[in-house]
């Protein structure tokens, strides 16, 4: 029986050392650089997919209802330090540029003095640029010198601007439609992520290259009492696909 004990001892010696060792070999610390696309809408039960314009001419022009299920593209850049405990987990802090926001499917005018709608054709986007700070948490799945992962975590987001923009065609004439929304728009936004990717490496580069999808909710709710005509609560959603490159600092192996 003491022997079964001795062997079995010897064993779980054995793996703890084995394991300890491959962990090292991933253990340290990171920064990586990643950019790509953004594809931003708005969700809640407030939001709608279609709307018109108000306004008897382009200083007054504003969408009935800006807060929109329609999805807008635009390009993010990040920046993030991550340090690895071993093969299987690291922890993050991340800062990126995110474009949020929408795009208003606007499909026609109201006209006041005609009591009638006109067609309205071409692009209105909503757009709210921000900075976020990201927390991320990251789950490593091994093959190899590669690496699928699952990441999840929190941001909070800082905004820069918030305007519709669009180059619109009403009654045979063109316009630039602008409408400033900061004041409809949360100064700052928190929220939740989740994404996976894999990351490859290479005995020609000094790191690895990564693709990624995440995406982002936000958790408070924008908007409200100040729009016209009604109020009109939403949340911001965003889809992202990156490429990127990530640097060790002190991986033995790569």
């Amino acid at each position: 029986m003491n022997k079964k004990k001795t062997l079995l001892t010897i064993c779980l010696l054995t793996l703890l050392m084995n394991l300890s060792v491959a962990q090292d070999d991933k253990s340290g610390l990171s920064i990586s650089l990643k950019s790509g696309v953004t594809f931003a809408n708005m969700y809640g039960p407030d939001v709608e997919n279609e709307t018109f314009l108000n306004g008897n001419n382009p200083e007054t022009f504003y969408a009935n209802y800006p807060a929109s299920s329609e999805f807008k593209n635009d390009f993010n850049v990040g920046l993030s330090l991550d340090y690895r405990f071993g093969k299987y987990v690291s922890l993050g802090l991340g800062a990126s540029y995110i474009p949020k926001g929408a795009r208003i499917n606007v499909s026609k005018h109201w006209n006041n003095d005609l009591q009638t709608y006109e067609d309205v054709n071409g692009k209105i986007k909503w757009n709210q640029n921000f900075w976020t700070i990201e927390l991320p948490i990251t789950i490593y799945l091994p093959v190899k010198q590669n690496d699928f992962y699952i990441q999840a975590g929190i941001f909070g987001g800082f905004l820069i601007n918030s305007e519709e923009k669009g180059d619109i065609k009403l009654s045979g004439q063109e316009y630039e439609y602008v409408n400033n929304r900061s004041t409809k728009t949360n100064e700052k936004e928190p929220g939740f992520f989740l994404g996976c990717g894999y990351s490859y490496s290479s005995q020609s580069i000094n790191g690895k290259l990564f693709i990624e999808l995440s995406w982002t909710r936000s958790v408070i709710s924008s908007g409200g009492d100040e729009m016209i005509p009604d109020p009109q609560y939403y949340y911001n959603q965003t889809i992202g696909i990156n490429i990127g490159y990530r640097y060790y600092f002190s991986f033995s192996k790569k």
